[in-house]
């Protein structure tokens, strides 16, 4: 079965908002500020603000556990809808 890039496209992005919501809930959560979390995870400060604005082209596996690992949380807890939260 061929693929449609623009449904993969839009798939993607939707992803990536989903992950970047979930990463700034998360963030919040402990109580940390993006330039700490980024300075903990080893990352950009300027490309975690993209991907929690679900603006980001570029977000690796590695990122995700990079930033979970900084968050004390299981990669897989950024990858799936929080349980209970309702933040836009």
């Amino acid at each position: 079965m061929k693929v449609d890039k623009s449904v993969w496209k839009a798939n993607v992005q939707s992803l990536s908002v989903d992950i970047g919501r979930n990463i700034r809930v998360a963030r919040k959560q402990s109580g940390l500020t993006q330039e700490l979390l980024a300075e903990n995870a080893d990352i950009n400060p300027k490309h975690l603000s993209a991907v929690e604005n679900g603006k980001s082209e570029n977000l690796s596996i590695g990122y995700i556990v990079a930033i979970a690992m900084a968050l004390g949380v299981d990669y897989t807890d950024l990858l799936t809808q929080p349980v209970g939260v309702n933040e836009k």
